[in-house]
C-alpha cells in the first residue's frame, strides 16, 4: 500500500474527518474512512502511567468535559472523560484501539508525536516515539505510516534509530520546526508546506526527492488547484468529504 496515489492528491483527514465529528475520536476516524479518506492523521501523547493516547493538546480542558495535563493523568482517569458533547459519549481513543480498527482496512496513518524534547520531557519523548514504533510493527504497518512532528528531535532520533525504515515528515520553510540539528534534507520523506503560495517552497522540495504535502488552512477550490499544479501530492484537512469533491 502506497502512501500517496498516483491518480490524484491523496486526502489525509485531520484528525479524522473532525469537521462534522468530534476530533480525536474514533467515530472521527470511522467517517473519515466511509467518505474515502486514504490516510488518518492523529495526535499522540503519553499518559501518566505510559499508554498512547489520541489527543491533540497538552490537557484535556478544550476536547474533554474534563481538566488537566495529559502527563498528569491516568489512562483510565482519561477515558472516563466525555470526548464528545452532553448529548453523546465519546471516549478518548489509544493508539492501539484505532490500529485494532483500521488494521485490516485500506488505509494509512500520519502519526504526529506531541511529547516533545523540551524541558525534562526528552526520557517520555523517546519512550512515546519507541511505544508507536513498537505498535506500528505489532500491527505490521511500517509502510502504511508516516512519522510527523514540529520538533526535528523525533524525527531525528527515529533516523539515528532505524536510518529511513520509517517515511518522516516535516514542514518547510525548516524554520518552522525547533531543535534542528541534522540538515532535514538527508531524511525527509515528505515536508508541509507552510507557505503554500510560493512556487519555489515545492521546486526545493522536489529537487531533493521530499514529497510536498499542504495542511488544512487550503479550502478553496482555485487554491486546491494551484497547489496541485506546483506539485503537492497530498492534502490534509478537516473535512475529507468536501476535498473528495473538489478533486473530482
Amino acid at each position: 500500500m502506497s502512501l500517496v496515489r498516483d491518480d490524484r492528491m491523496t486526502v489525509a483527514a485531520h484528525r479524522g474527518d473532525s469537521y462534522n465529528y468530534y476530533e480525536n475520536t474514533m467515530t472521527a476516524f470511522k467517517m473519515a474512512h466511509a467518505v474515502g479518506a486514504d490516510m488518518i492523521e492523529t495526535d499522540i501523547h503519553l499518559t501518566k502511567d505510559n499508554h498512547l493516547v489520541l489527543i491533540h493538546d497538552d490537557t484535556v480542558d478544550r476536547t474533554t468535559n474534563g481538566s488537566g495535563k495529559v502527563c498528569e493523568m491516568t489512562l483510565d482517569e482519561i477515558r472516563a472523560l466525555n470526548a464528545s458533547d452532553k448529548n453523546s459519549y465519546e471516549c478518548v481513543p489509544t493508539l492501539e484501539e484505532l490500529f485494532a480498527w483500521a488494521q485490516p482496512l485500506d488505509i494509512t496513518f500520519n502519526l504526529e508525536i506531541k511529547e516533545y524534547n523540551r524541558g525534562d520531557n526528552r526520557g517520555r519523548c523517546e519512550k512515546c516515539i519507541d511505544d508507536t514504533l513498537d505498535l506500528v510493527e505489532k500491527y505490521g504497518l511500517s509502510k502504511r505510516i508516516v512519522i510527523n512532528s514540529f520538533d526535528a528531535y523525533v524525527l531525528e532520533y527515529v533516523y539515528k534509530k532505524h536510518g529511513k525504515k520509517y517515511a518522516l515528515h516535516g514542514f518547510y520553510p525548516y524554520w518552522e520546526m525547533f531543535n534542528v540539528s541534522i540538515n532535514p534534507d538527508e531524511y525527509l520523506y515528505c515536508a508541509c508546506v507552510f507557505q503554500n503560495d510560493h512556487p519555489e517552497h515545492y521546486a526545493y522540495l522536489a529537487e531533493h526527492g521530499i514529497q510536498a504535502w499542504i495542511g488544512a488552512s487550503v479550502t478553496q477550490k482555485s487554491k486546491l488547484d494551484m497547489c496541485a499544479k506546483y506539485g503537492a501530492r497530498l492534502i490534509t484537512t478537516n473535512n475529507p468529504r468536501d476535498i473528495l469533491e473538489k478533486l473530482k
